[in-house]
Formats: structure tokens, sequence, C-alpha cells
């Protein structure tokens, strides 16, 4: 039979009597995912939500002004001229080309009357008769016994701070 080899390496010395050796700590396990990516999570977290309140905002504001018959009667009352206003209507007759112009006088839910005036030099002809529904959004005018709403037009002149447009049938023209 064959003798059996010492596991000890030879030239080394046997290990000195003494107190006992602590042993070392084990290396520090990794944390995980998430524990060595938190920060990168939270401001991206952090972005998603500032895109998704920016979206928010962003749908919100660019929502067209729905029509307030109400808000129209009280700036004609008043005599604010100048007044941004949207109002469902009816023509009460027929458009009427006035020289680069299209008057129409228009009756909103409440039976005022209302001249719009539309610049056919800036947009296109509405195509509307007697007795169509149409929905304006403008600025309002008041001239000596009529009221009126002019600046109609996405594109308008320097007297005119916000573009405005006139939907009938289901299309929008400005």
């Amino acid at each position: 039979m064959a003798r059996a080899r010492s596991r000890r390496r030879p030239g080394r010395a046997p290990a000195a009597a003494g107190p006992p050796r602590r042993p070392r700590p084990a290396p520090p396990r990794p944390a995980g995912w998430w524990a060595r990516h938190w920060k990168a999570v939270l401001a991206g977290g952090v972005a998603l939500a500032a895109v998704a309140a920016a979206v928010a905002v962003a749908v919100v504001l660019d929502q067209p002004p729905r029509p307030d018959a109400g808000a129209l009667r009280q700036a004609i009352q008043d005599g604010r001229s100048g007044q941004e206003v949207t109002f469902a209507a009816t023509l009460v007759s027929e458009p009427i080309d006035d020289g680069g112009h299209e008057r129409m006088l228009v009756r909103d839910q409440l039976g005022d009357v209302v001249e719009l005036d539309y610049n056919v030099v800036l947009g296109h002809v509405v195509p509307v008769h007697r007795g169509d529904a149409v929905v304006v959004h403008g600025q309002l005018y008041i001239d000596p016994g009529q009221a009126g709403v002019h600046c109609l037009h996405a594109r308008t002149s320097t007297g005119c701070p916000q573009p405005g447009w006139i939907e009938a049938g289901g299309t929008r023209y400005s």
C-alpha cells in the first residue's frame, strides 16, 4: 500500500500556537439591480412625470374654447369691445359680399343678433346659407346699434391678437 501524502506544502512552517485568528469578513454581496441603479430610476421617473404633466397641460390648453352664449350676451351688455367670444348661432340671412368681406347676421342661442365680419382675402368663403348652424370664435366689436364679431382668421392683422374661426358643417374656416 502506498503511503498517504501530506496535504501541507513543503517549506511552510506549521501554524504557530496562539490566539485563534479572526476570519476575514466576507466581501460585500452585490445588493441587486435596484440598489445599484436607484438614482437613475428615480431621475427617469421624475423626467417621465414632467413629460406627462407637460403633455396634459398642452392637451388642456390646446382645447378649442367652448361656445358660451351667456358670456357673449354679458360682453355685449357691458360694452366690452375687444373681448374674445365663442358661441353657437344660426344664420338669419344669406351672407353678403361687401368688397373683400363677407358679412353674415347670426342669432345665438339666447336670441342676440350679431354680425360676423369675415375677411375673404385672408380666408376662403364660408359656404353657409340662411338657417345653417355655425360656431364662431372671434373678437367682439360694438358699433352704434350693432354688435359684431371680427378677427375670424388664423392669420389676422395687428388689431386682432387671437386667431379666430367659423365652424360650419363640421369644417373650421379660418
